[in-house]
């Protein structure tokens, strides 16, 4: 690696630490504070990968950086293993790459479960090329985990394997495949357990209670144009054709083709029936910077132009995180400025013990003034609010600072940093809602 490498890495760690302690965490990053809090081998939404993760550096003083720290550390690892991967004169490519494809370069800024799949989809990518090259005991070993761990951060990692699978049925031939798959096995078989324990909720939820959607030929092009564009701005359908029509040189990047194609045509045909989120196929970062950097059309000066113009928004577009939102009026930044001092005036205007209707409230309060605020989710869709259950007195006979928007409650209005109204609802018995449910 080169000095200017190295240098470009040290700088952008230390833009992003900066950055990260610059703004206040999204409503999902406060709730995934609180998975840190009550580790357990799942959870109701996701596995429980991106709790372990903030959960490993929660000796660090209570902060934003401190939740997200663990994230910045993934994101240039990741970044390092795919310079690693590319030709030497094109590593460079990689890392400009990796931060002009906009979801990969913000994922680190985020304590989220994306930045986990990404880096084991990465590292996956790592040991099987030492795999299909050497067989060893340590690429047999490495896979097991690896497979274990891609579950673990998101349940999208399936779709790695599976289309691995797929590009080369002839692993299924081959003994240390099973043991492979034994070692994956055993090594998530903690989570099987807890899925089985509450009933395979979480897999419930995801293929059979999301809601769906009527055909929509304009949600169809939108997925296949954001998938494209997600690859580079100007670059993406660049990329994209220059894999699609290359051939594979060998097994590695057959497996990495199909990964690619493969889980595009799966989100395609599953935008058919339900709505789709960006961040689904994050993971395709990794194969399609590895194959894009086997291709010479990156020599060409006019794609070197298309690639500064995909890098120069992306990179700069971080930096609006930390700017307030009442200066440049965008709305979306609203959910990263003025919770602490929202939190702050709730508490002051409680005195009892608050209780919140959505996790959304509940998981920046408990953030903000650190110490647990429960969700009824009264209305909302099920969570992991659900299954955390405080003690039965809380129902029954103790009073509590009911922060809702429900229209059946009386109380002072109050308004969210990001504009919602709320109820505070003084001397709130919870066991009340069971009359007012709706």
């Amino acid at each position: 690696m080169t000095k200017i490498l190295k240098l470009s890495l040290l700088v952008l760690l230390i833009i992003h630490l900066w950055l990260a302690s610059s703004f206040e965490l999204s409503h999902d990053e406060a709730y995934y504070w609180l998975y840190s809090q009550r580790l357990d081998w799942g959870f109701f939404d996701h596995p429980p990968m991106v709790g372990i993760i903030i959960k490993a550096f929660s000796f660090l003083p209570h902060s934003e950086l401190t939740v997200r720290f663990g994230f910045i550390i993934m994101q240039l690892a990741s970044a390092l293993m795919l310079m690693s991967l590319a030709p030497k004169p094109r590593q460079w490519l990689a890392l400009v790459l990796f931060f002009a494809f906009p979801l990969a370069s913000f994922s680190g800024l985020f304590a989220l479960p994306d930045m986990p799949l990404l880096f084991m989809t990465t590292l996956y990518c790592v040991l099987l090329k030492r795999y299909l090259e050497k067989y060893d005991a340590l690429s047999v070993l490495g896979l097991g985990a690896v497979t274990a761990l891609l579950l673990y951060s998101k349940y999208h990692g399936i779709l790695v394997i599976f289309f691995t699978l797929v590009a080369l049925p002839k692993l299924l031939k081959r003994k240390d495949f099973y043991v492979i798959t034994s070692l994956a096995l055993l090594f998530f078989l903690p989570h099987i357990i807890w899925q089985y324990d509450h009933d395979f909720s979480t897999l419930r939820y995801h293929f059979f209670e999301r809601p769906k959607a009527d055909f929509s030929l304009k949600r169809l092009i939108e997925y296949s144009g954001t998938q494209v564009f997600l690859a580079g701005l100007f670059v993406g359908p660049l990329l994209w054709l220059e894999i699609i029509r290359n051939k594979s040189e060998n097994d590695f990047q057959r497996a990495l083709k199909f990964i690619c194609i493969g889980t595009f045509l799966f989100f395609f045909f599953s935008t058919i029936s339900k709505k789709y989120e960006a961040n689904w196929t994050i993971f395709l970062t990794a194969p399609l910077i590895i194959l894009a950097t086997q291709t010479v059309v990156w020599d060409k000066k006019w794609v070197r132009i298309l690639l500064l113009f995909s890098i120069t928004p992306v990179f700069f577009a971080r930096f609006l995180l930390a700017v307030n939102p009442n200066e440049i009026k965008i709305k979306r930044l609203t959910e990263f400025h003025d919770w602490e001092n929202w939190a702050l005036s709730i508490e002051k205007k409680c005195t009892k013990p608050v209780l919140a209707n959505t996790y959304q409230i509940a998981s920046k309060l408990s953030f903000y003034l650190n110490k647990p605020i429960h969700a009824l989710n009264i209305g909302s869709r099920k969570n992991q609010f659900d299954y955390w259950h405080p003690d039965s007195k809380y129902y029954t006979s103790i009073m509590v600072c009911y922060l809702t928007d429900k229209k059946q409650f009386e109380g002072e209005i109050v308004t969210t940093p990001d504009g919602k109204k709320l109820k505070v609802v003084q001397s709130f018995i919870p066991a009340k809602l069971q009359d007012n449910n709706p």
